[in-house]
């Protein structure tokens, strides 16, 4: 599984319901400039980004992945920042990094200390 799979899966993009599934949003990537320069159609009202399709979703998760600043990042690194913290970033309330970071790991059969680079697909 690629990371940007793994990712989708623990946001719960594919579960019908979902907030990632219903804006083709398989990272729950937040409402803004660059959700809106990779695609997003707009932001829903708890301020996540809107893809038209799940590729361009996919698509603006990769290319967050591969921003410079994630792409020498571990997956424990990248997961961390990525998730945020609540006082900095509200949308991050009860997330929990170690398990995030685990399930992640397992899916991907990897270590926390991965470079998320070769774990990354291309599209």
């Amino acid at each position: 599984m690629t990371l940007q799979q793994a990712i989708a899966r623990q946001e719960g993009f594919g579960r019908p319901g979902t907030r990632a599934t219903m804006n083709n949003n398989p990272g729950n990537i937040i409402w803004g400039q660059f959700a809106k320069a990779h695609g997003s159609t707009g932001g829903d009202d708890a301020g996540y980004a809107i893809f038209p399709s799940q590729d361009v979703g996919f698509a603006a998760l990769t290319a967050l992945l591969t921003d410079r600043n994630y792409q020498h990042d571990t997956v424990e690194e990248a997961i961390e920042e990525y998730l945020g913290h609540p006082s900095t970033n509200p949308l991050s309330k009860g997330n929990d990094s170690s398990i995030y970071i685990r399930d992640v790991c397992e899916w991907c059969d990897c270590a926390p200390t991965t470079p998320i680079v070769d774990l990354l697909s291309s599209s």
